[in-house]
Order: C-alpha cells, then sequence, then structure tokens
C-alpha cells in the first residue's frame, strides 16, 4: 500500500475533531466506524511507519486467530458493514470456499490481509511516516478545550497540531509477572550447535523438512505464546529429531507426561485436556486444543521412531545443560521499548485514574476543572498479542468513540469538565 505524507502549508495549527496516534486495527475500527456513523467527524491518523504493517514478523505457518470471524473490525457493531470480514471474502472470491471450511477462525496471514485490505481504504486520512513526539495541553482557555500534538516528519522536521479528542495506543502491561526466558550462556558453538531467533525460524521453516542424517535435535527456548506456537510446528516435522521445549510457562506442565521420567506429574494436571485455571493460563490461543495437537505430535513422534526420538518439556532449569544435545536452539524474539510511553508525561499530574469500559476500552478522568467535555483522550489497544487476536468488543468499543463524538459536537459549549477516555 502506498504510503501518504503531508505536512502543513502554514503556520495556524490545524484542528480536527479526533486524532488518532497510530494505524493499528483499533484505529482502524474506529476509522470505519466514523466513516459508517451518519455525521462523520473530521479525524487524522499519524503512522510512524511508512505504511500499514499489523505484526512486524511472518506467521507460524498455518496458525489461526484466536477468535471466529465474527470478531473483525465492524460485524459485532454492524453486521452489514462494508468492512466487515465476509465482505472481505467477498472481495477476494473465497466466501463460498471459506464457509465450506471447517474452521470458523481466520488463518492469521489471510486475517492480516483483511486488515490491509481495510487500511488501503483510508490513506487519505492517514499521514504515515508521522511520528507523534509530545501531546499537551492547549492552555489558551480554562478549562482546557484542546490538544496540542508535536509531529515530527521522516525528515526530522516537526510542526503542531491541534485536535479536540485525541486516541493513542494503550501503554504496555506490566512484565513483572510474565514467564522469565531461562539464561543460555554455555552454547558450543565449535561442535556446531546454531542459534535461531524465532524470526529466523520462519523465514527458513523449510529448512527443517528436509531430510537428513544424522536428524537434527531441535531445542525451544521461551515462554510466550509465540515460542508455543512454533514448539506447535516443529513436533508435526517427522523428519526431526528430539525436540526439547525449555520453559518457565507452568501452562505447558501437562506435556511433561511425554518426558521419560520416573516423577510423576503434578496432582493439580490429572489430564491432559484440561484447560489450566485462569491465573495460571497462558496467553496462547485455544490452550487445549493446541496442548492436544502438541501432545498427539510427541506421541507419534515416539511411535513412528520406535522410542528414538521424543519431545521433552523441561520447565524450571537451566537452559545450557539441556540444549547441550540440541543441533539447532531456537529463541524468543525480544521485544522494543513502547514508542509512545513518553508522550504523556507532562499530563500525569493532572490524572485521577482510568475507569474500564470493557475489554478494549477504559475512561481516565482528570481532576475537576483541568479540561472541558467535548475535549477527550482515549488510550486504544486492539490487544492483539503480537498478531494472534483481537479484543471481542474492538468495534464495539470503536463505535461508541464516535458516538461521543458526536454528542460532544451537538453540546459543546466548552463549560463542562472533560474526562479522558480510553484505551482499547
Amino acid at each position: 500500500m502506498p504510503s501518504t505524507q503531508q505536512t502543513p502549508k502554514t503556520k495556524t495549527p490545524a484542528l480536527y475533531d479526533l486524532i488518532c496516534i497510530g494505524f493499528g486495527p483499533a484505529q482502524i475500527a474506529t476509522a470505519i466506524a466514523n466513516r459508517e456513523f451518519r455525521n462523520s467527524a473530521n479525524v487524522l491518523f499519524l503512522e510512524r511507519k511508512p505504511s500499514f504493517s499489523w505484526y512486524p514478523s511472518a506467521h507460524v505457518p498455518r496458525t489461526r486467530m484466536e477468535h471466529s470471524f465474527i470478531y473483525d473490525l465492524a460485524t459485532t457493531r454492524n453486521p452489514k458493514s462494508a468492512f466487515s470480514y465476509t465482505s472481505y471474502l467477498l472481495a477476494q472470491g473465497r466466501l463460498v470456499e471459506f464457509a465450506n471450511s471447517d474452521r470458523l477462525s481466520p488463518l492469521r496471514a489471510e486475517f492480516e490481509e483483511y486488515l490491509r485490505w481495510c487500511a488501503g481504504q483510508f490513506t487519505e486520512q492517514v499521514r504515515y511516516q508521522s511520528e507523534a513526539v509530545s501531546v499537551d495541553l492547549d492552555k489558551e482557555a480554562d478549562p482546557a478545550r484542546r490538544w496540542n500534538i508535536t509531529v515530527k516528519t521522516e525528515h526530522g522536521q516537526t510542526y503542531v497540531l491541534q485536535t479536540r479528542n485525541i486516541i493513542a495506543p494503550a501503554p504496555s502491561p506490566s512484565k513483572k509477572d510474565e514467564p522469565k526466558l531461562p539464561s543460555l550462556t554455555g552454547i558450543d558453538f565449535e561442535s556446531g550447535q546454531r542459534i535461531l531467533s524465532i524470526n529466523d525460524y520462519l523465514s527458513r521453516a523449510n529448512d527443517f523438512w528436509e531430510r537428513r542424517e544424522p536428524r537434527w535435535n531441535v531445542a525451544i527456548i521461551g515462554s510466550s505464546q509465540e515460542a508455543i506456537e512454533v514448539l506447535d510446528d516443529i513436533v508435526k516435522c517427522d523428519v526431526l529429531g528430539n525436540v526439547t521445549m525449555i520453559t518457565e510457562n507452568e501452562s505447558l506442565a501437562p506435556l511433561k507426561l511425554l518426558n521419560n521420567e520416573a516423577e510423576a506429574p503434578s496432582p493439580r494436571l490429572c489430564s491432559i485436556w484440561a484447560k489450566p485455571p485462569y491465573e495460571k493460563q497462558s496467553t496462547m490461543a485455544n490452550t487445549s486444543q493446541m496442548m492436544q495437537e502438541i501432545y498427539t505430535g510427541g506421541y507419534e513422534k515416539q511411535v513412528t521412531s520406535e522410542g528414538r526420538y521424543a519431545l521433552r518439556v523441561v520447565i524450571g532449569k537451566h537452559a545450557d545443560e539441556t540444549a547441550m544435545q540440541s543441533t539447532i536452539i531456537i529463541t524468543e524474539n525480544t521485544s522494543g521499548p513502547l514508542r509512545t510511553s513518553g508522550l504523556f508525561q507532562g499530563l500525569d499530574a493532572l490524572v485521577l485514574g482510568c475507569r474500564q469500559k470493557g475489554e478494549s476500552l477504559e475512561e481516565v478522568q482528570f481532576k475537576r476543572g483541568i479540561v472541558a467535555d467535548g475535549c477527550r483522550m482515549w488510550l486504544m489497544s486492539a490487544r492483539s498479542e503480537g498478531g494472534r487476536s483481537l479484543a471481542k468488543d474492538i468495534a464495539v468499543r470503536a463505535g461508541e468513540v464516535v458516538k461521543a463524538l458526536a454528542r460532544a459536537d451537538g453540546g459543546r459549549d466548552g463549560q463542562k469538565v472533560m474526562s479522558v477516555s480510553a484505551r482499547m
């Protein structure tokens, strides 16, 4: 999709009803809701990337979305929408073929094409390669009625836009409770061992299906959903030798039933088919179904190789000694810091707190008298988990934001107290 770049031609800041920082699934859902609303607002999207992209690396082959196709960018808000997933399939000539399949959840690669198809219909409203670097209150009025957004172009130039309302990406959740990646310091490179990141694996997955002797033994080190999906893909490859999963993700503990060890499985994990309790459940999609598929793949490896090769899951142990017997070691990708984390530092002292308004939306309350009604801010995140799912209520919450814009436009008098609404 070609990128668009617009820069202001006058010194007077442009005034918009809404400016969205970023152009991901949540923002596209907002663009769709706004276009389908009877009185569309004047909306602009600022995206620092040169074109739309959802997930920065390739998807694990054959993986699917967590939820049904119904939970797209529009259907739950407007079943007749021209931007629904079924409308996309119809436009691509694949509606009947999809309907005849036995799965309601789309392939992720195809769902990303759907997102790109939707994004391509809003290019005139998107400024690509434009990064919002700061957000401040416009202090010409008391209480404030506008926001000033400083934007940096790809050439390093800056300019200011004004808007009554803002949508920005929600900050990342705290990682203090996430499983840690085991350390990896004693790998024997001289013996021919090789380390690949998950991104490297995705680009070279076909190499693992080549028949060779001796067979490759593969170790996967990680605790994320992405690492588990790589395990699901690797264990199905019948030309590989032993497969070892080294993790601190307790939701994989049922797979230890396949280990050739004397220790009995934990009593609380009484069934390989049981979904872990909510507080212990990992972020992987369709936990029970994927667990069954991995277990079946590991069991079949043992049977077809007459016990020579197996799947082994190691939880909470040092990675070095366990990975030493593997030819290929696949490790998790590291994620960079959230680029928008410093946008609102100057506003921290003005915020009272947030009020949750669903899975993908929360409202931020400011101190009394700071901002006027009809001048809001939404922090939105599709909760896409690295391209694996979307929040089920993303379309509905986007519609609520658009309706809020319309209500504010119909009765804006500048005297009401403003709240900053937030997160998708």
